[in-house]
């Protein structure tokens, strides 16, 4: 196989570092005694002689005391990290261990990665084992930890153990405990002085305790197998790996040495092989340019579906006219992210991957073309995604294929969970980045990816795609990123924009928030809701068994529903065979009440104490038949509980005076943050905004509408965006999420003094009444009625006093004018 030319330096500069080491060690094992004791071992020699190596911090010894050596090829994803190792693999064989035979173990961290590598090793037609057979002379044993290891298989082949590090953890499994598979590696049960002389040679072999009648032994286990062996140890996302608990464990297993692999490697390694994404561009690895497309509307998800739909079969037409050309095969794959896919997270307010696969399917994809990859449902896990047979061209997921998933028919990324907040899309971006075949097309569309979003800021999207260019070592090719409207024109780069001077200037005091402290001794500190109330939440008051008699009576022995036929006959209605339901025992019900009281062991607790309650008075039958049913009525009854009690915490701290609502400067206070970035086409022309300029593309249609509302009030002194990130206003209430409000108005007196500041949160006619609405609801009017005994710290040496006057308010879709018109006048 022809290496790349960036894999080829990277295989040149391994082989050389094997052969300085192997010069030196040769070098030292002729020096006299007395030459000896003055160096420590060959390895110093060896790092001393060469001005890289010398620089290298990380001189890890291993179980038996030797120093070996550990370092790091650095590597961007797509550039063929599994290639490299193979070759690494190759030349450790040939120019430092010097024999076709031994033990290799292979370690990664994820059931992906160990899944996709053990598959490929395990393939005599695989271009990987090809290269391995060439260097074994054809014996080569690819092994599994619990399959069987003789000293033949060793002594006769290049062994690959393929490992997971949980497995090579002493405490986590079996690794390290006897076992009847490994015994030909070990003296006879009977041979105490053959025991204490291998002992000897490998002092952290794990071994029996002697007592009275018998006497000290090496246990035979795969750990103490691969200890005696000191083989070569290949690790996967070396960074992974890194913390000391991490490098004690590969400490453990005696190396000669260790090569890693990295994206990212981590300070303090050593950096053997440093390859650029740049190189890998060069050599046609990636999909770049990278298109942005930002929404036409924001939260628009189905539209963007659309969008998605529209290129993905544009690109398809383009695939098969290159295949007619060329005979080389390329299906266009889209991968969705959704907000939830758990079965029964459905109808929460958020985006599930049933929600999308029902979309796809009505604009005109066929269902079988359709997949969701989740943590409880994987409809690819026996697809093979890059062959003809497989029909998929559309990947419903969440975050279950950020790491270690591979497939370069992935051409778009389009994303529904908000931007600022969404963790999972920065590796998600790394899924579409490979090129096909790690070869260029010369065709423009099949040599670029598309990243479309339906719900955030551009700037935020950017951050989290240059993000994700970082975290898969690609950095230095983030201007490949190219940012685009819905209509494909270039997007104006973000720009800083300031206070405005003589808002800042006369009218400071009035940038400073109210929000809730806990006084703490003669100071303060921010209400945290995982400190102050949610410790104090008290389950064990719950009456269940009066909570079973008010059920009782609603419950029913069969549950079958009516089913509709469509067809030719007159008979449309039938009843359908009986439902089969989840069985109502502890473990399900744990499950349910988890979502509520956040605490897996309290929540089997008291799933346990339900459950027996439940079968003293209820038979099990009809449980498993209610099971659904009994347990979404017991978690509403939980959460209005928990809202109950929540809000009585919250309000017997107000009673004692620990928590009040408080203007103050920092680093517990809040004052509107001097400078804002926006991204706009053409400055706006508000005149009352407190900020020099406002990204008008972020706000949807109700928010507009109070904007033009406030912006042509004479009253108003200045109003401003207020944005759901962090350094931005969030209020802490008695539930755990902050309110983020959406906008904050200052109003002016006639003679043109700060007479309060309101905070409005607008919500669309859609969520109206829902429970969040009214939380929020409920809080801001708390906040309200405090007017008058908000109190106030003043900053030290301040030459203005602190406003103490605010007004809160939700204001819902069509109450606008009327409710802003007259809180401003």
């Amino acid at each position: 196989m022809i290496l790349k030319n960036y894999q080829q330096i990277a295989v040149n500069r391994v082989q050389d570092f094997f052969k300085l080491l192997d010069s030196k060690k040769a070098m030292y094992a002729s020096l006299t005694p007395e030459l000896k004791s003055q160096l420590p071992d060959y390895l110093t020699v060896a790092y001393g002689s060469d001005p890289v190596l010398a620089t290298f911090p990380d001189r890890p010894r291993n179980g038996a005391g030797q120093l070996y050596p550990r370092v790091c090829i650095k590597m961007p994803t797509g550039g063929g990290k599994t290639l490299v190792a193979i070759e690494t693999i190759r030349s450790y064989q040939n120019l430092l261990a010097k024999r076709q035979t031994g033990l290799v173990v292979w370690i990664t961290h994820r059931e992906q990665i160990y899944r996709q590598t053990i598959e490929n090793l395990q393939n005599k037609s695989h271009v990987y084992r090809q290269l391995l057979d060439q260097c074994s002379g054809n014996k080569t044993l690819i092994l599994e930890k619990g399959r069987p290891i003789r000293q033949q298989d060793v002594s006769e082949n290049l062994v690959v153990l393929m490992l997971m590090i949980q497995s090579a953890g002493r405490d986590t499994n079996k690794m390290f405990e006897d076992s009847g598979g490994y015994t030909d590696f070990f003296p006879a049960e009977n041979r105490f002085d053959l025991h204490a002389e291998l002992i000897k040679q490998v002092p952290n072999l794990d071994k029996t305790n002697p007592d009275l009648f018998t006497h000290t032994q090496v246990k035979t286990s795969l750990g103490n197998v691969i200890r005696t062996l000191y083989p070569l140890i290949i690790v996967d996302e070396l960074h992974t790996m890194y913390t000391d608990r991490a490098k004690g464990t590969l400490d453990g297993l005696n190396p000669s040495a260790i090569v890693g692999l990295s994206e990212t490697p981590k300070a303090g390694m050593n950096i053997l092989v440093s390859v650029t994404g740049r190189q890998l561009n060069e050599e046609g690895m990636v999909k770049l340019d990278l298109h942005l497309i930002a929404p036409q509307h924001n939260a628009d998800w189905q539209a963007m579906l659309v969008s998605i739909k529209s290129k993905r079969d544009s690109l398809e037409t383009t695939a098969l006219e290159y295949e007619k050309n060329t005979g080389i095969y390329i299906r266009p794959i889209a991968l969705i992210q959704v907000e939830r896919t758990g079965r029964e997270q459905r109808g929460t307010g958020f985006v599930h991957s049933e929600d999308v696969r029902e979309s796809l399917v009505s604009l005109g994809v066929p269902k079988h073309e359709i997949a969701v990859k989740s943590s409880s449902l994987d409809e690819i896990r026996q697809e093979k995604l890059l062959s003809k047979e497989s029909e998929i061209r559309y990947i419903i997921t969440k975050e279950a294929l950020k790491e270690g998933w591979d497939c370069s028919f992935a051409y778009l990324l389009g994303v529904i969970p908000n931007a600022h907040s969404n963790t999972g899309m920065t590796q998600l971006v790394g899924r579409i980045l490979r090129q096909p075949y790690a070869k260029k097309t010369g065709v423009a569309d099949l040599d670029e990816s598309y990243v479309y979003f339906s719900n955030g800021q551009t700037q935020d999207v950017l951050s989290q795609v240059h993000r994700g260019f970082s975290d898969e070592g690609l950095s230095d090719i983030l201007s490949g990123v190219k940012t685009e409207l819905r209509a494909g024109q270039p997007e104006n780069p973000t720009k800083t924009v300031k206070i405005k001077s003589d808002l800042l200037n006369e009218y400071y005091h009035s940038l400073f928030l109210p929000v809730w402290l806990i006084k703490n001794g003669s100071g303060y500190r921010h209400l945290v809701y995982e400190i102050d109330i949610s410790p104090k939440l008290d389950w064990s008051g719950f009456d269940i068994a009066k909570w079973i008699e008010n059920i009782k009576p609603s419950l029913s022995n069969s549950q079958r529903p009516e089913e509709i036929l469509i067809g030719l006959g007159t008979d449309t209605t039938r009843t359908a065979e009986e439902v089969t339901s989840a069985s109502l025992d502890v473990h399900y019900l744990t499950r349910r009440i988890t979502d509520v009281v956040n605490n897996a062991f309290l929540a089997s607790e008291m799933a346990s104490r339900f459950v027996t309650q439940l079968l003293k008075e209820v038979e099990q039958k009809l449980l498993n038949t209610n099971a659904g049913y009994i347990a979404s009525l017991l978690v509403r009854e939980l959460e209005k509980s928990k809202r109950d009690q929540e809000k009585k915490i919250f309000d017997s701290l107000m009673e004692s005076g620990a928590l009040k609502l408080t203007v103050t400067d920092e680093p517990y206070g809040f004052r509107m943050p001097e400078n804002d970035a926006v991204t706009n086409q053409f400055p706006t022309s508000y005149r009352h905004n407190l900020y020099e300029d406002i990204e008008i593309g972020s706000l949807n249609s109700l928010e507009q509408r109070v904007v033009g509302i406030v912006d042509n009030n004479t009253h108003v002194l200045w109003w401003a965006r207020n944005k759901a990130k962090r350094g931005w206003y969030a209020i802490q209430g008695w539930q755990k999420g902050k309110i983020r409000p959406d906008f904050i108005v200052a109003k002016k007196t006639e003679d043109n003094k700060l007479e309060f500041v309101y905070i409005i949160e607008s919500k669309g006619e859609q969520l109206v009444g829902n429970a969040n609405s009214v939380y929020k609801d409920e809080v801001l009017t708390a906040m309200t009625s405090l007017n008058g005994s908000i109190e106030t710290v003043q900053p030290q040496s301040a030459t203005y006093q602190l406003n103490d006057r605010f007004e809160f308010e939700l204001v819902p879709q069509g109450e606008e004018e009327r409710r802003i018109r007259t809180k401003l006048g």
